[in-house]
């Protein structure tokens, strides 16, 4: 074997590695638009790539290279596995795929993520195993001693597509170049393995995938519109104007990873309900005697609070960029100096910081399909708890049904209540229809102050003289 085939071959290896990283880091990225980021979704993602992987190893250790044309092979496996990343990895078509589902009645988020698995990136991670175990055999049958290299150089590739991916490529160049790149890899990856006078064969699947990934992760192509403002490793963030009269759009929508997140209206009616609740019940009543210590956990487009300039605000978000993101394209003016945004994990927040808040807003429930679970448990209501001052109050808002028509419904009601008490009440601000299965938004709020376990029975009732209390406060 020339020393030329050797680096070419463990090119490949290095680089099958590092595109076998990177589609799954992609595939992940892109879902947390649709069924959200937890630790079943990534389960279902990696069981699918390594058992589909150890099936192409397996081929690749024991297809006879005697009697099969190997490097014709492995050049139309390079051209498939281009062609299924480009119809895999981009949001519109994953997109179109969730919607059809949704349209049919199939909405298991589990059931519709392994079928997706199944149908997208069975084929790729075959591929990816028969050449990377094919070419082990050729390299061990000119140097048996060789294995631990090509193993040391799988992985190294391995590790570059981990970190350069979620680092380097879709930071800055966005995870829409991220698939174009990915694909570019699998393009040079079938150069090396092609003879210089066979490249002219290629040259026009190359250009047709190349033409189509540039096509299928640009919004206007797809979308005939340019709202996207940022789609990297943490956020996809859209602004998308709504509510046209008269040729002019009165609102804009802030879509966060997929998810309705915030909106902003010049009339105050076509708000978010739950966002004109908030602010008219619980922010524009507040005394104006000294200024309050409200939180916010989950910022969105910083709508809570919009017009009050008096209280002090903090608003919590993983998205760092969220608050320029905001006053650039989304709301009227830059914040005011009594609102401070932190770019944090709200739960690491509430672990680490002591201060105690008058109000707590808790909006990091944006959509059914990407709750975090985290923020779900007992342990974070009971976090949240402690941070209230005396007499504080929390709200939080969750999409739930308000007939308690699913698990979840019942369960996150229980959670709360174990959680925070008797002192807590279960607002719905929406029509909705009680027989029906439909999701509102619910407001859950609760009062920091000491409770009352005393009832009313037959035996013993106080009922009367707690009324006549009323009477004396001037309640009735």
């Amino acid at each position: 074997m020339s020393s030329k085939l050797k680096f070419h071959l463990l090119a490949i290896v290095c680089l099958l590695g590092f595109s076998s990283l990177s589609f799954e880091l992609i595939i992940l990225r892109q879902l947390i638009n649709f069924v959200g980021s937890n630790a079943l979704i990534t389960s279902i993602i990696m069981t699918v790539i390594l058992l589909f992987l150890s099936t192409g190893y397996y081929i690749g250790s024991v297809i006879s290279t005697k009697k099969n044309p190997i490097r014709r092979y492995m050049q139309i496996c390079f051209i498939v596995m281009m062609f299924l990343y480009l119809i895999a990895c981009p949001f519109y078509l994953m997109e179109t795929y969730f919607y059809l589902f949704y349209q049919a009645g199939v909405r298991q988020t589990l059931l519709l993520v392994s079928f997706f698995a199944i149908l997208f990136l069975s084929i790729p991670s075959v591929l990816l195993g028969f050449i990377t175990s094919f070419i082990g055999r050729i390299i061990h049958n000119f140097d048996s001693n060789y294995t631990g290299r090509f193993m040391a150089i799988d992985t190294i590739g391995s590790v570059l597509g981990s970190l350069g991916t979620t680092l380097a490529l879709m930071p800055f160049i966005g995870v829409s170049n991220t698939i174009t790149f990915l694909i570019a890899i699998n393009i040079v990856c079938l150069l090396l393995i092609t003879k210089a006078q066979d490249i002219k064969f290629y040259l026009a699947p190359i250009a047709c995938c190349l033409c189509l990934s540039i096509l299928f992760n640009n919004e206007t192509f797809m979308q005939g519109t340019n709202n996207l403002i940022k789609d990297d490793a943490i956020s996809r963030i859209e602004i998308i104007p709504t509510d046209q009269e008269n040729e002019h759009y009165l609102s804009k929508l802030m879509k966060i990873n997929g998810s309705l997140s915030s909106k902003i209206s010049q009339k105050e009616d076509l708000n978010f309900e739950y966002i004109n609740f908030i602010n008219k019940t619980f922010i524009k009543q507040l005394d104006q005697n000294y200024p309050r210590d409200i939180l916010v956990l989950g910022a969105g487009g910083f709508t809570i609070g919009i017009d009050d300039t008096f209280h002090r605000y903090t608003f919590l978000d993983i998205e760092r960029n969220l608050q320029s993101i905001s006053e650039k394209h989304f709301l009227p003016q830059p914040l005011s100096n009594n609102k401070t945004f932190i770019a944090q994990d709200a739960y690491l927040f509430l672990l680490a910081n002591k201060e105690k808040y008058d109000l707590i807003v808790v909006d990091v429930y944006s959509a059914v399909q990407s709750i975090p679970l985290n923020f779900t448990t007992t342990n974070f209501f009971k976090l949240v708890k402690k941070h209230l001052k005396k007499d504080g109050i929390m709200i939080a808002n969750i999409i739930a049904s308000p007939n308690f028509q699913d698990k979840y419904s019942r369960r996150i009601d229980n959670t709360l209540r174990e959680a925070l008490g008797n002192t807590l009440q279960r607002t719905i601000i929406q029509n909705y229809n009680p027989y029906a299965q439909d999701l509102t938004n619910i407001e859950y709020i609760y009062y920091n102050m000491a409770e009352d376990p005393a009832v009313y029975t037959l035996d013993k009732n106080t009922s009367f003289y707690d009324l006549n209390y009323q009477e004396k406060e001037g309640l009735n």
